[in-house]
């Protein structure tokens, strides 16, 4: 024991090393016995024959998600068009105005109806998205739910 010294950082490793040894075996001895004898185990549900292992297996439900994925690019790809339109709008403007002070483009293009079209459209294109994502994911949990 004379080796055992506060500078010496070999046996501190090992002391530490021997105290976590002995804590993982209190914890498995004390995991392994927490089993009562007269309770009796879950079993593990049964699944239907006719229900496939995994729902991405299913192919009608694998086509339903490609489906709502293709319907979101293609209202994404609509929504960028408006985005476009509007940053085109918005640096015309600038441009226009001469100045890069927000509210002051706010403020003109807030009058112009075009914009204000824009505007709409593009909100309308982002609730859509969003709708569909709630589709998919409502598709999702409920196909989860059926297993």
């Amino acid at each position: 024991m004379g080796e055992c010294r506060v500078e010496n950082v070999e046996c501190r490793v090992k002391s530490s090393f021997a105290k976590t040894a002995f804590l993982a075996a209190l914890l498995a001895a004390v995991a392994g016995c927490s089993r009562e004898e007269g309770k009796p185990q879950a079993a593990t549900p049964e699944v239907s024959p006719a229900a496939p292992e995994s729902y991405m297996k299913d192919k009608a439900f694998r086509a339903k998600l490609a489906g709502q994925v293709a319907k979101r690019r293609e209202l994404a790809t609509a929504r960028n068009a408006i985005v476009a339109q509007m940053t085109e709008m918005i640096e015309a403007k600038k441009k226009e105005l001469g100045t890069d002070d927000e509210a002051k483009l706010k403020a003109a293009l807030g009058k112009d109806p075009a914009w204000n079209e824009l505007h709409r459209r593009c909100e309308d294109a982002n609730a859509a998205l969003v709708e569909n994502r709630r589709k998919a994911t409502a598709a999702v949990r409920e196909r989860l739910r059926k297993k």
